[in-house]
């Protein structure tokens, strides 16, 4: 069928271009998981990427069942608890791929879709903002190619690479400031509620550039007097507040409850929140500028995790953007470098830290605004990452990229070949020259093949010592199983498991060092606490041979051998059965 002179054609003649721009290098990216996409998941194998693929996994199942996906009896075993899946919003959009091809390719799609998202809203918002087709497509690929991206990329986190949504919030809401029509409002509102579903910090990082500038219009209103012009803005606004309302209140609403229940599975009350801050997720503001394999902190050699903290803004991103600050255009990039400098002051968090310590000021640490948010607004004292922050200003300087390139089209300067040369060098300087990973590395997700026998009962894989990161990997399993496990998503060792004296035991073998087993094992203690597993449905204990020392492996087999009944041993993985 011929399009004619169509607008669908003239689109794809304007813009075609940028957009398979920006897919060919999510292919790229995603490139070590293209020839087997239902069977290797993007991200590294002790990170998040087990949580994230068991929570696609649920969630469609959840749904394909008929249920609303907000509680749990297959995790935090024997009582289970309430949950929402922190990516619920690309589990919705990528359903058929998970009900027709699995969780890992929905998984896979879905970080795939969000690279290439990610530069096409930040090519919409700076088109719309800079007018400059080829600035906006280098703004898609500085945005696109984020280390700060790479990084949640490389650590299998997928709901933070939603992040195309919040450019294209931002652009819905410029288009109706500048016209207040109730289409454009309704748009507006709809597409904040839909970054906010996809990524509550997202939400608030559009609601950190609208409101500002919600301020400034009433402001203006205010000096000119003009009742007329605040009212239409008033109106408007509050259409947008009620579509946002409808798009995101139910799902924020249920992922408010699931976090305050009382058996929630994943809880973030405000004193562990300050502790991660302030101990784990400090950011050095020397890490914003270094490039190199530096990262703030290094969670590696400081708690054993693999997590990638990356904010590593890009020297051919931030000098480029504020060379417009001395350009022609410089009174429309002046708004856009505030928003940076602010962004990436929270990036910073509560307090200032630089070269791997924190500022002193009389006495105590030296204060930042973060600090003063925390504690005066609920929202902020939920936020245990402030790194994030440092999104929203890669955001706003690649919106500067846009208009340096305008900029130098009005000196003669061909933009194609400024845009080209200007997006090489940060393609070049993001992969290979950031603090990010590049290629991004790959989790197998091979099942041992027992699992898909394991019926009729909870299943105990061990150890339980290893990092809880990595110990999701358990998920997995229970991808197969589809029993109860005890573990939760990101918690410590379940408490119940010390509770027990049988399961107690197990976890003070295979942490001792000590090469044998107790002469004396309180055998009357170990029934008990047996029965009372087998009780509450325990029924299946798995030892994952290579994750143990030798000598620990061997005193918890034989403590099971003469306690449980072996039912499976392929020299990697040894499955017992408890009770009768």
């Amino acid at each position: 069928m011929s399009l004619g002179g169509s607008p669908l054609r003239g689109v794809i003649r304007d813009h075609g271009g940028p957009l398979l721009l920006f897919v060919a290098i999510a292919l790229l990216l995603c490139a070590p998981v293209l020839a087997d996409p239902t069977g290797r998941a993007l991200g590294h194998s002790s990170n998040d990427v087990w949580n994230h693929v068991w929570g696609f996994w649920w969630v469609a199942t959840e749904l394909s069942q008929g249920r609303i996906p907000v509680a749990t009896e297959l995790l935090a075993w024997p009582s289970g608890g309430s949950l929402w899946f922190i990516d619920t919003f690309n589990v919705l959009l990528t359903l058929p791929i998970a009900w027709s091809a699995g969780p890992v390719a929905a998984y896979n799609a879905a970080v795939f879709g969000n690279f290439v998202w990610c530069g096409l809203g930040t090519y919409v918002l700076a088109n719309q903002v800079a007018r400059s087709r080829a600035g906006a497509a280098l703004a898609g690929v500085a945005f696109m190619t984020c280390p700060h991206l790479l990084g949640q990329a490389y650590n299998g986190i997928t709901e933070t690479l939603s992040a195309g949504w919040l450019p294209l919030s931002i652009a819905t809401f410029l288009a109706a400031r500048e016209s207040p029509r109730p289409a454009r409002a309704l748009l507006a509102g709809a597409m904040f509620g839909v970054t906010a579903f996809a990524n509550w910090y997202y939400g608030l990082f559009a609601a950190l550039v609208i409101g500002p500038l919600l301020a400034w219009d009433a402001l203006g209103a205010l000096r000119r007097r003009s009742t007329s012009g605040f009212g239409r803005a008033a109106w408007a606004l509050g259409l947008g507040g009620v579509a946002a309302a409808v798009v995101a209140g139910g799902p924020f609403t249920l992922f408010y409850l699931s976090m305050s229940a009382a058996d929630a599975v994943v809880t973030r009350d405000r004193a562990f929140v300050y502790m991660t801050l302030v101990m784990h997720n400090m950011t050095d503001l020397v890490s914003l500028f270094r490039p190199g394999k530096h990262y703030s902190p290094d969670l590696k050699a400081q708690f054993d995790e693999d997590l990638l903290v990356v904010v590593y803004l890009g020297h051919a991103l931030v000098w480029p953007a504020l060379a417009t600050l001395w350009g022609g255009w410089r009174r429309f990039a002046w708004p856009w470098a505030v928003f940076a400098a602010g962004f990436a002051l929270l990036t910073l968090g509560p307090f200032l830290y630089v070269a791997g310590a924190y500022v002193q000021m009389d006495g105590g640490w030296f204060p930042l605004p973060f600090l003063a948010l925390f504690e005066a607004f609920p929202l902020f004292s939920r936020i245990s990452h402030a790194y994030r922050f440092v999104l929203g200003a890669s955001l706003a300087l690649a919106v500067m990229l846009a208009w340096a390139v305008r900029d130098l089209g009005h000196r003669g300067v061909p933009v194609v070949a400024a845009a080209a040369w200007l997006g090489a060098l940060r393609l070049i300087e993001a992969l290979w020259l950031s603090p990010a990973v590049f290629p991004l590395p790959v989790a197998d997700t091979h099942v041992p093949e027992v699992y898909a026998t394991l019926e009729g009962g909870a299943v105990l894989d061990l150890p339980v010592s290893l990092p809880v990161l990595a110990r999701s990997r358990y998920g997995m399993y229970q991808m197969v199983h589809g029993q109860p496990v005890p573990y939760g998503l990101n918690d410590p060792s379940p408490l119940y498991l010390y509770a027990n004296r049988y399961t107690r035991l197990l976890i003070e073998l295979e942490r001792s060092t000590v090469a044998f087993l107790p002469s004396d094992l309180p055998l009357l203690d170990l029934a008990l606490g047996e029965q009372d597993l087998v009780d509450r449905g325990l029924r299946w204990i798995v030892l994952h041979r290579a994750e143990y020392p030798s000598t620990q492996y061997a005193k918890v087999a034989q403590f099971l051998d003469l306690t449980a009944t072996p039912t499976w041993d392929d020299g990697e993985t040894r499955v017992y059965r408890i009770g009768r």
